[in-house]
């Protein structure tokens, strides 16, 4: 030893040690890319598409004092694996993804990678626009498929208030993922058209109704970006008996036995309680109404409203009849298009800023003190515009994903009901 100490220099040696590190690092992480910034990044398979099998040869990993330098960057390639991205770090998010990461996935033909248009929009004013219609018309992403959250939703037999897009069932789920011929091993990408602002629900729904979190993506970017950048656009009008176009409403769900398996456990979400209804927001705010009476208590949940201030304060009308305005007692106001790109609504502000807007309204990190078990209720219109707030905050880092629920009920049902607390000023 002492003889070979002799004709290795110290800078080879220590560089030495550092490759041994490296590669025991590797061995019990072998999903990890290590980019330039030494950081832990996305892996090919948080993005549905293996690498070839000569990346998983020894050969194919190459090694020098310089190329693990840290500021000079080595891509190290990964084992085959299924599993999701390990990482202790909560970015850069695996689930919103830019257009040229999109383009990239759609070019690689990968039979379990599926393009999703989420698109919905308000059916209110004068001109409405309407999603599944321009689904029909094109453009499209090519091969993408049409998902509905008016349709893809809890059945009327077992929704006696009538209340829109709640999150369906798992036989109606599953019946939709069969239709679309969508299988739990496949990575979704949504995507929203021009202008749309509240693709979030399509997302949200998808992610927590039984198809693996990490395999669900969001695209940021519109469709005029996907032309701009290259991406394939199938033009034309869809026939009417086209399979993309399917109802589940006009499904016999009774005779039916779906293929697709939601990812449960004896029936309830793996994610926890993605969904909660007015008894569990009204203990929230009566629990806020009792400790604000007694001038201290800790509510174990906060509740975030997404509407406009204007609604949230009563001094504007509600888009939809019959509706009180104002908000619940103890809720926090952030409208989710400040959440928003102003110069595209289908991609969020930098998360910085999201943070910021979060925290500026009133929400705690829960990595503050006394504040470890405090759950968000994400609400709105009509839990639409929920899932946009339950979203930034999972990307933003504020909350982890089991700690968001959406009051899927949401103002029409809490507004519509003259039993419920209200209030028209800020608390």
């Amino acid at each position: 030893m002492a003889s070979i100490a002799r004709r290795t220099s110290p800078k080879r040696l220590a560089s030495s040690a550092y490759i041994g590190c490296f590669l025991l690092f590797l061995r019990d992480k072998p999903n990890t890319i290590i980019t330039s910034s030494g950081n832990t990044a996305r892996s090919f398979f948080s993005h549905g598409l293996a690498p070839s099998a000569s990346a998983f040869t020894p050969s194919s990993l190459t090694f020098s004092p310089r190329s693990l330098s840290p500021h000079s960057g080595v891509t190290l390639r990964m084992s085959s694996s299924s599993s999701p991205p390990t990482s202790s770090f909560s970015h850069p998010s695996t689930n919103l993804v830019t257009i040229p990461e999109a383009i990239r996935a759609h070019h690689s033909k990968s039979p379990n990678v599926k393009f999703i248009d989420g698109s919905w929009h308000m059916p209110v004013g004068p001109s409405p626009r309407n999603g599944r219609a321009e689904f029909l018309r094109g453009p499209r992403i090519p091969g993408a498929l049409y998902f509905d959250i008016d349709d893809v939703a809890l059945p009327s037999s077992s929704n006696p208030k009538k209340l829109p897009h709640m999150k369906p069932t798992s036989k109606v789920f599953a019946a939709a993922m069969d239709k679309m011929g969508i299988s739990p091993e496949d990575t979704l990408y949504v995507y929203g058209m021009e202008g749309c602002g509240f693709v979030h629900r399509a997302y949200w729904t998808l992610r927590s109704c039984g198809h693996e979190a990490w395999k669900v993506k969001l695209i940021q970017g519109s469709m005029k970006e996907w032309k701009e950048k290259g991406g394939e656009v199938e033009e034309g009008v869809l026939k009417e008996d086209d399979e993309r176009l399917f109802r589940v409403s006009e499904m016999d769900l009774e005779k039916l036995t779906p293929k697709y398996i939601c990812r449960e456990i004896e029936g309830v979400a793996q994610d926890g309680d993605v969904v909660v209804g007015m008894e569990e927001v009204l203990n929230v705010v009566n629990q806020y109404i009792d400790g604000k009476q007694s001038d201290g208590g800790k509510q174990n949940a906060v509740i975030i409203d997404a509407r406009s201030y204007g609604r949230f304060i009563g001094t504007e009308p509600e888009p939809r009849p019959g509706l009180r305005g104002g908000h619940m007692p103890g809720s926090l106001n952030v409208p989710f298009v400040s959440l928003l790109d102003p110069d595209d609504l289908t991609k969020f502000r930098p998360m910085n800023e999201v943070r910021d807007i979060f925290t500026n309204a009133g929400l705690k990190g829960n990595s503050e003190e006394n504040d470890q078990s405090q759950k968000v209720i994400c609400t709105c219109g009509s839990g639409v515009t929920a899932a946009a707030l339950a979203v930034a905050l999972e990307e933003c880092g504020l909350r982890k994903k089991e700690d968001i629920s959406i009051y899927d009920g949401s103002w029409i049902e809490w507004g519509g009901d003259d039993t419920t607390p209200i209030v028209t000023t800020e608390d």
